[in-house]
């Protein structure tokens, strides 16, 4: 009887492990980066902003970024916020896609970009987005579970 009872919850307990996201499953995700508004030693206010994606590895070259949106944040200075996808090959070039910028000014929603691809030759180990008003700041790594298994 508890040969049974314990080859039961065996049987259970090796069930459940394959509900539990695996690593691979955690490498994707939403990515964010933000920079602060703050104001100069002489006294002129600079304006932050944001960006935000979901990055979604597709294969060892293929990585799709959804809903890349980019948002200024007030005060109001005139100047843009852009923002871009930058990555890393497995053999340590890195490369980066074009500035997208929200020049819709100080509004709440920022500007959504929509869905774009990159894909290539090279295998792409991580990726991270990247955000720039008077200075820039990133969001954590994401790596390819397709080329880090576990990482």
């Amino acid at each position: 009887m508890k040969t049974r009872i314990l080859g039961a919850v065996m049987g259970i307990a090796a069930l459940s492990g394959l509900l539990v996201a695996s690593p691979a499953q955690a490498r994707d995700g939403v990515s964010s980066a933000h920079v602060k508004p703050f104001t100069s030693g002489a006294g002129r206010d600079y304006g932050g902003g944001s960006v935000r994606a979901t990055v979604d590895f597709v294969s060892r070259t293929k990585v799709a970024f959804r809903n890349f949106t980019v948002r200024d944040i007030c005060p109001g200075d005139n100047l843009p916020i852009k923002a871009r996808v930058y990555w890393y090959h497995t053999d340590g070039t890195d490369g980066y896609s074009a500035w997208r910028s929200d020049t819709n000014g100080c509004g709440d929603d920022g500007t959504n970009f929509g869905n774009f691809t990159r894909r290539g030759s090279k295998s792409i180990s991580t990726v991270f987005v990247q955000v720039c008003s008077t200075y820039c700041d990133h969001s954590q790594a994401r790596y390819n579970q397709y080329v880090r298994p576990g990482s």
